[in-house]
């Protein structure tokens, strides 16, 4: 298959044909209509149970401004295990709704820090990041870049996604 072909999709290189074969399968973008029909639709496959799913206990811990971004440090119960930390990043001048984006960063064999691996918050990071950010991730920090863009960007920390959770304990 030459580059030259419509079919041809640069991500994928020498398998771009495979997305023909999907799209022979199945539809590869569904349409799911808004509603309770989809969201119950979606509590079943990703197996969400059917207790109250708001978190608890939100609370806003500190907000900045820095290279025309805002964040905010954010944190929450699910109500049980340590709270979650987040941070959310929007564009400095945003006056209105902006679409969203939860961001989530790899596990990559480095498990000490989470959100810090894609996303620069109130404090500068540590110089290792940079090195971090190119090798996995073209060089910054993408949560960073997508704010910058116009989406406001929610980075949280996963499970076991910092090594002080099991330092504290």
């Amino acid at each position: 298959m030459s580059q030259s072909s419509p079919s041809y999709y640069h991500d994928l290189s020498i398998f771009s044909d495979w997305v023909e074969a999907a799209a022979r399968q199945q539809v590869l973008f569904p349409m799911a209509m808004p509603g309770p029909t989809t969201q119950q639709r979606v509590r079943e496959v990703l197996g969400f149970c059917e207790g109250d799913e708001a978190p608890f206990d939100v609370e806003v811990n500190q907000q900045w401004a820095k290279d025309g971004l805002v964040g905010e440090a954010i944190s929450w119960s699910v109500g049980y295990g340590p709270r979650t930390e987040a941070w959310l990043l929007k564009p400095a001048n945003a006056t209105g709704p902006l679409p969203g984006v939860v961001a989530l960063y790899e596990h990559g064999g480095f498990k000490y820090l989470g959100k810090e691996k894609i996303a620069i918050g109130p404090t500068d990071p540590p110089p290792f990041m940079h090195n971090w950010w190119d090798k996995y991730y073209g060089g910054r920090p993408f949560a960073n870049a997508l704010a910058d863009e116009g989406f406001v960007v929610l980075i949280h920390d996963h499970f076991c996604g910092v090594a002080d959770v099991f330092l504290k304990t």
